[in-house]
């Protein structure tokens, strides 16, 4: 068997996304590539970086080099990739510093506060002949690329699309000084959640075809019985100028559900109903909970062309598992592209469809933060 193309890792913060990622991706045997972590930043001391390389059982850490400096780690290290997964309000001026030191970038999502920030980031990454991606890992899992490539050309015109992610990360057991209520940090179910729910959106709408998509209502209820006015329940609408859609998008951080068990465990919980639901002229495609994870796409049938013999609808599930937890397979995507040599933003349109949506959501729904993190 070849060798695999070892592909080098920085980590731009031990922060908890990170112990996701990270594990799910070093010495991942079925990945395209040889992932290897090189080097992190933290603010932390050496000691701390030790017990999280030992506590997330890091391969190899005691060759990773830490930097308490993440500039000093960009304009220093020797790496083929640096992952940021800070708060999103830290993104701007991390990313745009890595670009600056012609580094390849897979920044966590929302990639930015807003989308005038992420234009700059891609127009100054086609200016260094960087790589740029947003870690929507997500569109890159095998049930949405089957979804995008298969499913979508056969079900029709889409008309209707239901897209929500909503589970109880608020509970009494966390603390008002949580980066969850935090609008310092970007706190909020809209940028947190509402990036995943808007993404599915963006998929059935303009998966096959791109075309002009408005906000044409935003609403927002805050966590109750917190302090920072942060937003909670979250209701978007958005249409189609040209393809007469509509798609109804929802976010919550404090329901349904219990916010006992561990924070991944309640993304594994079973719900009464699907989180995404995407109608169209011939079939409609319901995503169970959770929809950042999908490994089943549940189709039913209604076409003409399509139906039983007795008139009635056709069912069908459609299961393709995930690998690990599932966020290293966008690992591979900007791998490709670096040792390939294909400089550029990869889904650059996507991201800045999903992030203009969110700044007009904001905008109607009077959701707010302070104007320092929202400069270019």
């Amino acid at each position: 068997m070849e060798a695999k193309t070892t592909c080098r890792w920085a980590a731009l913060s031990l922060s908890n996304i990170a112990s996701v990622f990270l594990p799910d991706l070093l010495g991942r045997e079925d990945a395209q590539y040889e992932h290897k972590l090189v080097a992190v930043s933290t603010t932390g001391s050496n000691e701390r970086a030790q017990k999280w390389f030992e506590d997330n059982k890091i391969p190899n850490s005691q060759d990773i080099i830490v930097y308490n400096s993440w500039q000093t780690m960009l304009e220093q290290g020797d790496f083929d990739i640096v992952y940021v997964s800070t708060p999103h309000p830290l993104h701007y001026e991390e990313v745009m510093k890595a670009l600056e030191c012609k580094r390849n970038i897979l920044v966590e999502k929302p990639a930015t506060m807003n989308a005038a920030q992420y234009r700059q980031c891609t127009e100054l990454a086609n200016q260094q002949g960087c790589v740029l991606m947003e870690a929507m890992w997500t569109r890159y899992l095998p049930a949405t690329r089957y979804l995008r490539e298969e499913l979508l050309p056969k079900i029709g015109k889409v008309r209707r699309v239901y897209s929500d992610f909503s589970f109880p990360i608020v509970g009494p057991d966390l603390q008002d000084t949580s980066r969850f209520l935090d609008k310092a940090a970007g706190g909020g179910a809209l940028l947190d959640q509402g990036v995943y729910a808007l993404t599915w959106a963006d998929i059935a709408l303009n998966g096959v075809e791109v075309g002009e998509t408005k906000v044409a209502h935003s609403s927002s209820w805050s966590v109750p019985e917190r302090p920072g006015d942060v937003d909670d329940i979250n209701t978007v609408v958005l249409t189609t100028k040209d393809k007469g859609a509509t798609a109804i998008v929802t976010t919550s951080m404090t329901i349904p559900g219990s916010s006992k068990p561990p924070f991944y465990v309640r993304l594994g919980a079973q719900k009464a109903a699907p989180s995404v639901r995407i109608e169209a002229t011939e079939a409609s495609v319901a995503i169970p909970f959770p929809p950042i994870r999908p490994e089943e796409l549940h189709v039913q049938w209604y076409g003409y062309a399509h139906l039983n013999e007795d008139g009635t609808e056709k069912n069908e599930i459609v299961k393709k598992p995930v690998s690990g937890w599932g966020i290293w397979y966008q690992a591979d995507i900007i791998a490709a592209a670096v040792f390939n040599k294909q400089p550029g933003v990869i889904g650059a349109q996507e991201s800045l469809r999903v992030l203009g949506w969110m700044d007009e959501a904001r905008t109607l729904a009077g959701i707010t933060y302070d104007e320092k993190l929202e400069q270019v």
